[in-house]
């Protein structure tokens, strides 16, 4: 994966952004570039994050593409004002809280040619069921799922209840089957016992074309790139150098099955508990 450092994460997760904004409503890069008087050519490189991004243009697309809150179109136009022509002064870590910053997140999953992500105690919506009680948005379809995705769950992960055990029970049972399918991501999981610090939430390493760019998510998303991804990216290989291969991940995935199996008709007892804190 490309480490770059001359660049920011804002021209790269706007323009993802404003690419899923257009693809979610069938418009073509010759429709959308009308409407700012400018060529598909150079949309295209505001979607990829070649160029920046002008705020007036930003404005104009997003009423185009029929959006209409204020506080989101302001939250996409804190984007524009975060770019700058001069490398030296390209923020290299941007806090996104602003209305849509989920939709931000997402935009960059569904446009990334390889996603890593780690997660400390909630399943990543990339792999969730639809029962699974902490799914806020769809569901990645298969059709626009990136190819290179790696999943690290920590050990605590496989332990809380979320909703109720028989949903918890699908998850680690949809989780197994993506895990030893040829063609679905790869699902490691780090022991509970490896001793490793996870992310605060959800920490997301997007390959978007041809750059690294991290994510840390809680409430909000913390985006970093360059010499300011060190931390995540120090975080990012102790997880993967403290998982579980493929195989032995996939067993202590249905040892969390047949426990929250058991525990849906025996509460009171969890037997399976220790097989998989040891």
């Amino acid at each position: 994966m490309t480490t770059t450092y001359g660049r920011g994460p804002a021209p790269l997760v706007l323009g993802a952004y404003l690419r899923a904004l257009r693809l979610a409503r069938d418009l073509t890069l010759c429709d959308a570039a009308e409407v700012i008087g400018s060529s598909a050519a150079k949309l295209s490189r505001m979607e990829t994050g070649q160029v920046a991004q002008q705020w007036q243009d930003v404005k104009t697309l997003l009423r185009f593409y029929e959006v209409t809150h204020w506080f989101t179109i302001v939250g996409a136009l804190r984007w524009s004002g975060q770019q700058s022509s001069a490398p030296k002064r390209r923020a290299g870590t941007i806090h996104d809280n602003a209305e849509g910053w989920a939709d931000r997140l997402r935009a960059c999953e569904h446009h990334a040619s390889a996603i890593c992500v780690y997660a400390s105690a909630t399943i990543p919506r990339i792999v969730q069921t639809t029962e699974y009680p902490a799914a806020q948005l769809p569901l990645l379809p298969s059709s626009t799922q990136p190819q290179d995705v790696t999943v690290i769950l920590d050990g605590a992960t496989l332990l809380r209840t979320f909703g109720n055990p028989q949903a918890m029970a699908a998850q680690m049972a949809h989780l197994q089957r993506l895990g030893v399918s040829p063609f679905g991501p790869r699902i490691l999981v780090v022991p509970f016992q490896a001793g490793v610090i996870p992310p605060p939430g959800i920490l997301h390493r997007f390959q978007l074309h041809g750059h690294e760019v991290f994510a840390e998510e809680t409430r909000s998303a913390l985006y970093t790139t360059g010499a300011d991804s060190q931390a995540a990216r120090r975080c990012m290989a102790a997880g993967l150098a403290a998982a579980k291969d493929p195989e032995a991940s996939a067993a202590l995935l249905d040892v969390a099955r047949r426990r929250f199996e058991q525990l849906a008709w025996h509460p009171e007892s969890d037997p399976l508990l220790e097989e998989l804190t040891a």
